[in-house]
Parts: structure tokens; C-alpha cells; sequence
């Protein structure tokens, strides 16, 4: 049984790969904006598109994982917030649902044993400022991107066929605890960035469009 439970969710893998995520752009390895995390046989290489940022403006992500697990494993691809830190001056983005929100099961981008995935990802990031002129002003410094990824999919491996006919899965109760004891959190190392005053492009200030 264990045997078959392997396979479905291998099927289920391949099932859920798209063409354009298996054909997007890599993360950089030579940008100084590229960020690294390993949580044990997982690992993780993020970059982030800019390194200028400020209130209200949005942070695009392109990350890679790396599956070095003998199982599948997932990430909830669509799921991103942003958190500030002012003590240590820094936006946390979570990518990934650590704990899954409302009653539907957050879409999974799966991750076969041994594949690469390369994944975008955006966010706005709120701060509230106070006076940024000041030189004691606790305004962002770093930013530090964390990566929750479902490590046992055999819970899952239902619903996950089901996400590939439907917009919508509902989450049953009894799989909420299952996913939250399931989940790793990689966190990668904090990048410095600059804080600006002036609105960026994309933003409701700045009237300009931006791109993710």
C-alpha cells in the first residue's frame, strides 16, 4: 500500500507541472540580490528583482527549489505575505502557507524527488513610517525570504488531482492539522536593501506602471 501511495503521488507531480513554470527564467546565482536557505534535503535559492524599495511598493520574487528528498513535496505557489520588523529593521516575506486560511486548500505546485522548480512570486509591502529622516528612524534595512514547504503529500494527493479540474478544493478539517504537521519552513539568509521616501513605479503614488 505504501508503494502505491507513492506512486499516486508521483502521478499527481507530474499532473500539476505547467509549461511556462517549467520554462521560466532562473534564479541568478552571480546577483548580489540572491538569497540561500537549506531546511535539511530541501533547498532553497531566492533573488529579488529590486533593491530599492519603499512604503507601499511591490517586491517580486523568482525562487528555485530543490528537492534532494527521496518523496514529492509542494509549495503553495500563490500564497505570499509580507511582515515588518521594526526592532530589527526588517520585511519578512512568507512564501507558502504554513497554516492554510479558510475552508479551501491553497493551490500546490509540486516538487518530484531530485527536481528543480522555478517559481515568481509578489508582494506589496506595507510600512508605516514615521520620521524616515531621522537618523534613529526604524525604517526597513533588510529583507529575509522564508519558504513553507508541505513535506508529506500523501494526505493530500487526492485533493491534489482534484486541483488540476477545479478552481476550488475545499480543505476537510480533519487534513488542517495534518498539513500544519507536515509543513518545514527554509529560511534564507537577510539581503540589505535601501529605503527610499519616493513612491516606485507601479505604485498608487507614482501613477507610472510597474512590473513584477
Amino acid at each position: 500500500m505504501k508503494s502505491s501511495s507513492r506512486s499516486v503521488v508521483l502521478a499527481v507531480a507530474v499532473v500539476v507541472l505547467t509549461a511556462a513554470e517549467a520554462n521560466a527564467a532562473g534564479v541568478d546565482f552571480k546577483d548580489p540580490r540572491r538569497a540561500l536557505g537549506r531546511e535539511d534535503d530541501i533547498r532553497v535559492d531566492a533573488q529579488i528583482a529590486q533593491d530599492t524599495i519603499s512604503s507601499s511598493s511591490p517586491i517580486s520574487v523568482t525562487y528555485q527549489i530543490e528537492n534532494l528528498t527521496s518523496e514529492p513535496i509542494a509549495v503553495a505557489d500563490r500564497v505570499c505575505d509580507s511582515s515588518f520588523d521594526a526592532d530589527t529593521q526588517t520585511i519578512t516575506l512568507a512564501i507558502g502557507a504554513e497554516v492554510p486560511q479558510g475552508t479551501a486548500m491553497p493551490h500546490l505546485v509540486t516538487i518530484a524527488p531530485g527536481q528543480k522548480r522555478v517559481l515568481h512570486t509578489g508582494v506589496m509591502v506595507q510600512v508605516v513610517e514615521g520620521n524616515s529622516r531621522s537618523l534613529m528612524a526604524r525604517v526597513p534595512r533588510y529583507v529575509q525570504i522564508t519558504v513553507n514547504v508541505l513535506r508529506d503529500l500523501r494526505p493530500f494527493a487526492k485533493l491534489i488531482e482534484e486541483q488540476s479540474h477545479a478552481a476550488t478544493v475545499p480543505l476537510p478539517n480533519d487534513l488542517f492539522d495534518q498539513w500544519v504537521d507536515s509543513v518545514s519552513t527554509v529560511d534564507l539568509n537577510s539581503l540589505p536593501v535601501r529605503w527610499t521616501n519616493s513612491p516606485r513605479a507601479g505604485t498608487a503614488e507614482s501613477g507610472a506602471p510597474g512590473r513584477f
